[in-house]
This record gives structure tokens, C-alpha cells and sequence, in this order.
């Protein structure tokens, strides 16, 4: 037992050991090859995009410090090499004497015009710098003593901070999620729960929402949508909130691409959804299995893009074949079908319509092989084929109901099919003449009767 224990407890310790390693592992380190002494560690933001893309960091050191090395006590000169900030800094809030010696403005945050002063005396930056969020942290070692500017390529400024040895920072700009694609909308058809897919007929309405969330530091967001071939955008983009100005100027291989002001974007409070509303019309009726698909996403801060958020569009179509009582083909039988409102099915130039009169409809044919068109292009719903035209010698077939069911997008239900059997007709009467039927009747009667006189006289004879 007790060995047991030891082994555990050995067991344990290793695991611990381990799990300290991957999180050291994980971690970025950088050296910045200046040969200081101060480090700047980056807590990267988390990642919402679902692609994880490194982030590049740029730092500019703004202002040179000393620091007596007993104390927390440092002080900061500006550095002549990035030209005379004096003026700007004064402006901002800042001091600074006569020699050059910087003091900060009042207060623990910087405001948006020192930092905006700042941002144009930081010309050139002394390194550029990468991570991915999955590291965790981004460790920048090897600076000299300074005041620090830090930009990001995931949105706005990170940081104005001091090495004093070494600065830890916290990138608090947020990584947008992909654009939350949704069906909203059908006008024939319907669509299931999720929004993510639906069955319409050709011909007709899809509307659609992709949301998208204004997250702190967010800048330059362009949105990019693309519709496959059996969609047709109908121009009618729509934005919420109203105030979100934007150019909604096509990129290649888009279908829709907004680009949204970054003033207008910043001015916007932090978790506010945008929302985009759009439709398209269905224009093919060979959707059953190879959906239209409409996908979105969205580019961020500098050269980001999430994953994509893509929704599907289907359609049905329904197939019969024709045989005789003997499973052979039958040519020459013509079907139409009507929906739960007694109309019947017409289709022209890929839009089905639905129509009262029979005379009216689309009617298919079958022929030598016993195939009949099929009717495509439909939504889900219930259905009924009619055999209109019935071949010369057989019975016609009794109506038949089929179902497309809603929020089942299988071939089974996509891709329905029925072999409808019509059985030869029996020989009628004929009109305008006894025909020789009469004979048979009538020599069937004499049959009988002289049966009964051939037993009377028997019987007759026998008494």
C-alpha cells in the first residue's frame, strides 16, 4: 500500500512538472537585440475568430529613462533622435523642461490626445514582433529603460508603458467572432431552427441576417458575403444600427462587401451588434442535393479575417416512371401534380407558379422507357400526381399523395421517385349493333333447354 501511495504521489509530482512545461512552452519569447535589461510582456487577447492568426506587434520607444536601480524611481528624457516633441507634449498634458526632462499629465490614464501625440512623434519602431493568441503571452526581452508605445494588427493602440525593469501589458482589444449567419426568412418553403438551412422553392424569396459584434479596439471591419450559382441577390441590403455609414463598393469574388467607417465603428458602444439584412431570390431547381450556399465573414485590424459562416438553400423534385401490369414501360401517360390548395404545378424559365386550372399546368409525359420529367423546383409541403392522360387500352391510375417533408434535406427526401402501374382495361360492350354476343346467349339458353327435355322424357319413361 504504501508503495502505492509513493507511486501516486511520484505520479502526481510528474504530472505537475509536465503541465508546467507545456505552459512554459507555450509562451512567446522574443529578443529585441538591443542588450538592455527591461522586458515588456504582452497578455495576448483571446481568440473569437476561429483561426487563431498570429498577431504582429510593433514597439516604438517614445522617451529614454534612467532608473537608480535601488528604487522604483525612474525618470524619462525625450530623445532628441525623434525630433523635438516639446510642443506636442506640452499640448497633451505632458511637461517638459528646458533639458528635455519628461513628466506625465495628471491622472492614470493617458488621454486620447497624448496618445495621439505620442502616436505621431513614434515614427520608426525598434522591432516587430509576433504571436499567436494560443501562446498565451508574448515576452519581449533585451530593451533598454524607456517609455514605450505598442501597437497591434488586431485593432487600436495596446499599451503606453514603462520598463521599469519590466512592463507587463494586457492587449484588451477583442478578436471578433465570425458573422452569425442566418436563414430568416422564406417566402415558399420553410427553414429549420438553427437558420442554417432551408427548402424554397425556385423562383422565390430567401431573406437572410449576418450579425456581427463592434468589440473593443475594433477597426476596419469589412464584411464579405458570397452567393454560389442558385442564388440571385436582390440589392436590398439593409444595416443596424442606421448611424454605421459604409462603401459598399463589390470586391472581387464578393457578392456583397461593406466596408464600415472607423469613426463611425469607434463611436459605437463595445458588444453592440450589427446587424445585416439581405435576400436573394432561388433561380435554380437543381437544389436537392447540391445546396446554394451563402457565406459570409469578416476582416479585422490590420490583414485579419475570421472563419466563414455559410448557410444552405435546397430544393426538391419529384420523379415517377411508368410500366404496365406486366412491370414493363408504358408510353404515352401524362402527369401533372397540385399542392394542399388544389392548385396545380406550372414551371417557365425556373419560377414554378401554381395555377387553378389543370389545362394550365405543366404536364410531363412519360416515354419508351417509361421516364417521365421529373417536378423540380419544389418546397416542402404535400403533394398530389395526377395522371391527366391516360394511354389508349389501360385504366386510369387512382391519384397518389407524396410529402417533402420540412427540415429533412437527405436525398431521400430531396429525390423522391414512384413507379405508378396502369393495368389494361377489360373489353367493353360495343354501341350501334348486337355484335355477336346475342349468338352466344342464345346458344347457351338452347344448351340448357334441351338438357331439361333430354331428363323430363327419362323420367317419363322410366314410370
Amino acid at each position: 500500500m504504501k508503495k502505492m501511495k509513493k507511486f501516486f504521489a511520484l505520479l502526481i509530482a510528474v504530472t505537475m512538472v509536465m503541465s508546467m512545461g507545456i505552459t512554459a512552452f507555450a509562451a512567446a519569447t522574443a529578443d529585441s537585440g538591443k542588450g538592455g535589461n527591461a522586458s515588456i510582456t504582452i497578455t495576448l487577447p483571446t481568440d473569437n475568430s476561429g483561426k487563431d492568426e498570429a498577431i504582429t506587434y510593433k514597439v516604438y520607444k517614445v522617451f529614454n529613462a534612467t532608473n537608480d536601480g535601488q528604487s522604483n524611481a525612474i525618470s524619462y528624457q525625450i530623445d532628441s533622435a525623434n525630433g523635438d516633441l516639446t510642443a506636442a507634449m506640452t499640448a497633451a498634458g505632458f511637461s517638459v523642461d528646458t533639458a528635455g526632462n519628461v513628466s506625465g499629465p495628471s491622472g492614470t490614464e493617458l488621454s486620447a490626445d497624448a496618445i495621439t501625440a505620442i502616436a505621431a512623434y513614434a515614427k520608426d519602431s525598434i522591432g516587430t514582433f509576433t504571436a499567436k493568441p494560443s501562446d498565451g503571452t508574448l515576452q519581449i526581452t533585451g530593451l533598454e529603460y524607456g517609455y514605450y508605445y505598442i501597437t497591434t494588427t488586431t485593432g487600436s493602440v495596446v499599451t503606453v508603458d514603462s520598463t521599469n525593469p519590466n512592463a507587463a501589458v494586457q492587449d484588451k482589444n477583442t478578436i471578433p467572432g465570425p458573422p452569425d449567419k442566418k436563414i430568416t426568412g422564406v417566402d415558399t418553403g420553410s427553414f429549420d431552427e438553427a437558420g442554417q438551412n432551408a427548402i424554397a422553392q425556385v423562383g422565390t424569396k430567401v431573406t437572410f441576417t449576418a450579425t456581427i459584434k463592434k468589440v473593443k479596439g475594433a477597426t476596419n471591419y469589412v464584411f464579405h458575403d458570397t452567393m454560389t450559382a442558385g442564388l440571385q441577390y436582390n440589392n436590398d441590403v439593409a444595416v443596424t444600427p442606421a448611424s454605421l455609414t459604409y462603401d459598399d463598393t463589390v470586391a472581387s469574388g464578393d457578392t456583397i462587401t461593406l466596408t464600415f467607417d472607423n469613426d463611425k465603428l469607434a463611436a459605437l458602444a463595445d458588444d453592440t451588434d450589427i446587424t445585416i439584412t439581405y435576400s436573394a431570390t432561388v433561380t435554380s431547381d437543381a437544389l436537392t442535393i447540391n445546396a446554394a450556399e451563402n457565406t459570409a465573414s469578416l476582416d479585422y485590424g490590420d490583414g485579419h479575417t475570421t472563419e466563414t459562416d455559410t448557410v444552405k438553400v435546397y430544393n426538391a423534385k419529384f420523379t415517377v416512371t411508368k410500366q404496365d401490369g406486366d412491370g414493363k414501360p408504358l408510353q404515352g401517360a401524362g402527369f401533372v401534380i397540385k399542392n394542399a390548395d388544389n392548385k396545380y404545378y406550372k414551371i417557365a424559365n425556373n419560377v414554378v407558379t401554381w395555377v387553378d386550372s389543370i389545362d394550365d399546368a405543366t404536364e410531363y409525359t412519360s416515354d419508351a422507357q417509361g421516364a417521365v420529367p421529373a417536378f423540380t423546383g419544389l418546397a416542402n409541403g404535400t403533394y398530389t400526381l395526377v395522371e391527366k392522360t391516360v394511354p389508349a387500352g389501360y385504366n386510369k391510375k387512382d391519384d397518389s399523395t407524396f410529402e417533402i417533408k420540412e427540415g429533412d434535406y437527405t436525398s431521400g427526401n430531396l429525390e423522391q421517385k414512384s413507379t405508378v402501374v396502369n393495368q389494361s382495361g377489360t373489353e367493353l360492350p360495343s354501341t350501334g349493333g348486337i355484335g355477336t354476343t346475342i349468338f352466344y346467349i342464345v346458344g347457351a339458353m338452347l344448351v340448357i333447354g334441351a338438357g331439361v327435355v333430354l331428363v323430363t322424357r327419362r323420367r317419363m319413361d322410366a314410370q
